[in-house]
């Protein structure tokens, strides 16, 4: 029995690998990851209090993909195990636990993979950069280029000032 390759759609930002099981026709392991530093530049203080758009996005992905692939006539479960090491680069990388995605053909893996970057990028702009649209079919080095354009170099220094109770004079 041939196993296909995995799909993998990487930057900087993030990473999402979709491997087809062995001796298991049509099911295939999914992994989302990303790293949230590099995100800050993007996101920071244009959400509220302990509210991260990024988080956030990694979290809502993992439903988007299972709603997405259950309209495809496939099913999917949790993996059983909370990640596979996938975002081992460095500190700062967050992962979701993987999915198990089943009755999918290898265009359909495709299709989730392509489905899952847009959705990823798109989820985390609307809440910091609500007027910005991605594209569909980016490349990875292409979608890493538009988040870099949106990084803010002194994002710390740019944000608005945290809230602070006023003190009793």
């Amino acid at each position: 029995m041939t196993t296909a390759a995995p799909l993998e759609y990487q930057n900087d930002f993030f990473s999402i690998k979709i491997s087809p099981l062995k001796h298991r026709s049509g099911a295939y392991h999914y992994s989302i990851g990303l790293n949230l530093p590099k995100f800050n530049p993007i996101i920071w203080g244009r959400t509220g209090i302990c509210s991260n758009a990024a988080f956030k996005g990694l979290q809502q992905l993992r439903a988007d993909v299972s709603h997405y692939a259950h309209q495809k006539g496939c099913s999917t479960m949790d993996a059983g195990i909370p990640c596979t090491n996938l975002c081992s680069h460095v500190n700062g990388w967050y992962q979701e636990s993987d999915l198990t995605i089943e009755n999918a053909s290898p265009e359909l893996a495709s299709d989730i993979l392509a489905f899952s970057a847009r959705t990823l990028v798109q989820t985390i702009l609307t809440a910091a950069h609500y007027d910005v649209t991605v594209e569909a079919g980016l490349a990875p080095a292409e979608s890493q280029r538009l988040l870099e354009s949106l990084s803010v170099p002194n994002y710390q220094e740019a944000a608005p000032p945290p809230i602070a109770k006023p003190h009793a004079a």
